[in-house]
């Protein structure tokens, strides 16, 4: 009887919970926008971190191919969102988005390989891989409108939009690594404690912008959503948004990449009137 009555009480208090939030979902309503009982227009922030994914090849003109780049990167945003009724709304978004993504290839190349004493230095070429990391940077500006469909007054959403993303600088690193630390050479002689001039096993060999990037991405955003009240003029929303890239960079031996994003975000809006 004691666990009946314990659960009779849980039920009740999360009916009374489920009233109280439909009761503060009123709250939201001005009368007419385009709609009978629309809420009324939003204004906002979006805070979001970004994984973001290389698709395609990316080819330097040393000979290294890069693909399957991963990397995260920070996103922010004000928006507007103008509800039509209690399901559907229109809005749209501009803000920053830093995106890069890192990844590596194999390849061969011809060393010069110093040894010897230190009165007597010897150097021989050495046919040997190294490791190639590539990292890109990109910052865009972004514009995005997009649609909005609320399943209840107050909860779970989607939306989809068109992404306009302008860039606004960008850049690619290249380290080259050792990947022993010791060679043999064309007469049997072995060297080892192997190390670029700088002492490390590690070094840059390119930096600079990437002349091939478009300077204007677009992107198909599909996100979903949960929209919570807080107070009587506030709503918070996280949300998750796949990024779906549309247009293509061109690589000068004639192959593409883009970069697909995927964001966890939070958004929190504001009532104007």
């Amino acid at each position: 009887m004691k666990n009946e009555m314990k659960q009779l009480r849980a039920i009740l208090i999360l009916v009374a919970l489920l009233v109280a939030g439909s009761a503060n979902a009123q709250i939201l309503s001005r009368g007419d926008v385009f709609g009978p009982g629309a809420p009324p227009p939003m204004i906002g922030i979006e805070l979001g971190l970004g994984e973001h994914t290389q698709l395609g090849n990316l080819d330097c003109d040393c000979g290294a191919v890069f693909s399957s780049g991963t990397g995260s990167g920070l996103l922010a945003a004000a928006l507007f969102e103008l509800p039509l009724d209690y399901e559907w709304a229109i809005g749209v978004k501009a803000g920053i988005d830093f995106k890069n993504f890192s990844s590596s290839a194999l390849v061969w190349d011809t060393a010069i390989v110093n040894s010897g004493t230190p009165t007597q230095t010897r150097t021989d070429t050495f046919a040997m891989n190294f490791n190639r990391i590539g990292t890109v940077k990109a910052t865009f500006m972004t514009f995005a409108p997009y649609v909005q469909y609320q399943f209840f007054r107050m909860g779970p959403f989607v939306q989809a939009g068109l992404g306009f993303d302008f860039l606004m600088a960008n850049s690619l690193t290249q380290d080259r690594q050792l990947l022993t630390n010791s060679v043999q050479l064309k007469d049997g002689t072995t060297v080892s404690n192997l190390t670029f001039t700088n002492g490390t096993d590690q070094e840059e060999i390119q930096s600079g912008a990437i002349s091939e990037e478009s300077k204007l991405r677009l992107g198909l955003l599909i996100s979903a959503g949960y929209n919570i009240q807080v107070s009587d003029r506030s709503v918070f929303s996280p949300l998750l948004t796949y990024d779906f890239p549309l247009t293509s960079n061109t690589n000068a031996a004639g192959t593409t990449w883009k970069i697909g994003s995927l964001y966890a975000s939070a958004v929190l809006k504001y009532k104007l009137d």
